[in-house]
């Protein structure tokens, strides 16, 4: 029998943790965190500026960027500077479970839509063997907790290569056959939220929404912690 924590208890016993075993912060690599977040009290305005830099073709920071590309996709900054790339590769590679519920339950702030249920992107079976974790499958549990919805798992991946080793070019050709869908899952909850770590070219979100609107979802509406921004030309 598996027994759940109330988020007040939970909360507890986190800051218990980080007093014991405090973590060192993402961003200076060099102070320890007092919360959750990766990030300690000295980086703090380095993270709200993530969260705040403007998209340079609508000027609104990336909660609210009104750019017909992300139309229906919701993120918490862009994946271009140096801080984001850190943390993106700590929530990838080395992160702490509770660091990436944390970032999980900031995105669930972003995420007013009405949905049936919130599901993921599955990560490719080689990296959860080397890494231990699927990242994504831990912010779906943490968006999926803060609104109060089912977590399912509709998509299943048939590919061991990660998207990191390929091309724009190699992503898009990748996709056939990467995942599938399971329809059993999508009928009982056809307006679905979909979570992944970070969209960019936007290939695995495309490739995985048709995927699962092919298996009967009405709506598929996209949730990722960091967006690469398109390149101006």
């Amino acid at each position: 029998m598996r027994f759940r924590l109330s988020g007040e208890r939970r909360s507890a016993l986190q800051k218990l943790r980080l007093a014991v075993f405090p973590q060192t912060c993402v961003l200076c690599e060099t102070n320890a965190c007092t919360t959750p977040l990766p990030v300690c009290t000295d980086c703090s305005e380095r993270f709200r500026r993530m969260l705040k830099e403007p998209c340079a073709d609508c000027g609104r920071p990336p909660a609210e960027c009104i750019c017909r590309q992300n139309r229906n996709l919701r993120f918490l900054f862009w994946y271009r500077e140096r801080d984001a790339k850190r943390l993106l590769n700590s929530v990838k590679y080395s992160a702490d479970r509770a660091e990436i519920r944390a970032l999980g339950a900031l995105l669930a702030a972003l995420c007013t839509a009405r949905y049936d249920a919130i599901t993921y992107v599955p990560r490719a079976r080689k990296a959860i063997d080397r890494y231990g974790y699927d990242q994504s499958l831990l912010l779906a549990e943490s968006v999926a907790e803060r609104l109060e919805l089912p977590m399912i798992a509709t998509l299943v991946s048939r590919s061991a290569v990660e998207q990191k080793l390929l091309s724009a070019s190699q992503r898009e050709k990748s996709m056939r056959g990467r995942y599938a869908a399971m329809p059993a899952a999508v009928a009982m909850y056809p307006r679905l939220l979909l979570i992944d770590d970070v969209s960019t070219t936007g290939a695995t979100l495309r490739a995985c929404s048709a995927l699962l609107r092919q298996a009967g979802a009405k709506s598929v509406s996209c949730a990722v912690l960091a967006k690469t921004p398109l390149l101006r030309s």
